[in-house]
């Protein structure tokens, strides 16, 4: 009998165990018995609904399937070594009967195995998007690469987190942008089969608090007006008296010019919605006078526009700016610079935001002084208000003498 049993085993590849398994990678080379600890033990364990920790590991059944590959299994009807060997022995006779149906094993990719497939969804995208796909992917994979995507939990998350602040020094809100790619190529993931679930669902984004766009004062635009001449005269003309931003004024073709309507049209580079904005009498002549010596058919560069013209054009501006004394300013804060005008001139916020070509309003609402003067308006009634209800009790500009 034992012989019998002995050339069994010989004769299958599948070899049978339990074994407890910690949940976190981390926790691997710590030994215990997966109670809970106060040292070591990540802080988004499992709880259960009495708020207490769970056991931080799991008993499976582990075997080698028939192409020699480790597998793990886990019940959610398991909780203890005794109902693992229990479940163990029942896969045991199911195999001696030759009723052993194994799970097919998932094949999960590792991140950075996966990145490849994910960028490939991008190769045809604007080269804006398509680059910033690649810079977060790859900092994704610089950091989780090695990692199979079935195995990065929320505590990963949160580490790559802390650890691209500190090491890297970078803001919440890049990593805020980074977390989204990621969470955005497991969608992807599930979408394709490959995983069931999206660990980014539990990260909640990080506080970025909101800073007042740089716009230029009336002195520096002043300065601008009088120092700057020719080409760069005309492209700083053209962004703070239309608000393009620095690509659509790279890319403009004197077709797209109508000097009898007086209008600019063009692509937006962003929503790729069709913009056409009105000449001032100003910027007409002065695109006229440029005409005269500029016949090609692009007003400022005749290269393909690429992100790297772009940003070359883009140090270039922010080096004049600063020559001239006017600190902490780039090329696209003249688009900011024309916003807020708009609401300083009295534009209604409408069409502030179709000669901006925002999609949702709430953007254009931040150049907005008009709602400041509405919310300061609606204080002093208030104000008005309630001393009016206490006017016979106390006068609000004349304090009690001889009170400490």
């Amino acid at each position: 009998m034992l012989a019998c049993c002995l050339f069994l085993l010989e004769r299958t590849v599948i070899k049978l165990a339990v074994r407890f398994r910690k949940y976190f990678p981390q926790c691997k080379l710590i030994p215990c018995s997966g109670r809970p600890g106060k040292s070591y033990c990540p802080g988004d364990r499992p709880k259960r609904s009495n708020g207490e920790y769970k056991d931080c590991g799991v008993w499976c059944i582990e075997f080698f399937d028939d192409s020699k590959a480790w597998q793990s299994l886990t019940f959610k009807d398991v909780r203890n070594k005794t109902e693992a060997e229990k479940r163990l022995a029942m896969f045991i006779g199911d195999r001696e009967r030759g009723q052993l149906n194994l799970p097919k094993r998932k094949i999960v990719p590792t991140l950075a195995e996966y990145a490849k497939v994910y960028l490939g969804f991008y190769r045809t995208a604007k080269e804006n998007t398509r680059l910033a796909k690649e810079r977060s992917v790859n900092t994704l994979v610089n950091y989780l690469g090695d990692y199979t995507l079935s195995k990065i939990t929320p505590f990963v998350i949160k580490k790559f987190r802390i650890d691209r602040k500190e090491r890297d020094g970078v803001k919440d809100g890049s990593i805020n942008d980074d977390v989204v790619t990621l969470s955005h190529l497991f969608t992807t993931a599930i979408k394709s089969g490959i995983l069931d679930k999206n660990p980014c669902k539990d990260i909640k984004r990080l506080k970025v608090s909101q800073v007042r766009d740089r716009v230029l004062t009336a002195g520096e635009i002043a300065l601008l007006f009088d120092k700057l001449q020719g080409k760069d005269r005309l492209m700083v003309l053209t962004g703070i008296l239309t608000g393009m931003r620095l690509n659509e004024v790279l890319s403009l073709k004197w077709a797209d010019v109508d000097f009898t309507k007086a209008l600019i049209t063009f692509t937006q580079s962003k929503t790729g919605k069709l913009v056409a904005i009105p000449l001032s009498s100003y910027l007409a002549d002065a695109f006229g006078e440029y005409k005269a010596s500029h016949t090609g058919d692009y007003l400022f560069e005749g290269r393909k526009i690429t992100h790297a013209i772009i940003n070359q054009y883009s140090r270039n501006f922010s080096t004049l700016f600063k020559s001239l004394g006017i600190d902490n300013f780039t090329f696209h804060n003249l688009r900011h610079t024309f916003a807020s005008m708009q609401s300083d001139t009295g534009a209604d916020i409408v069409t502030t935001k179709e000669l901006l070509g925002h999609s949702d309003i709430t953007m254009t609402m931040r150049y907005s002084h008009k709602q400041l003067d509405v919310k300061r308006n609606a204080i002093e009634r208030i104000t008005d208000h309630i001393l009016g209800m206490g006017k016979d009790k106390f006068s609000p500009l004349v304090a009690q003498k001889g009170t400490a």
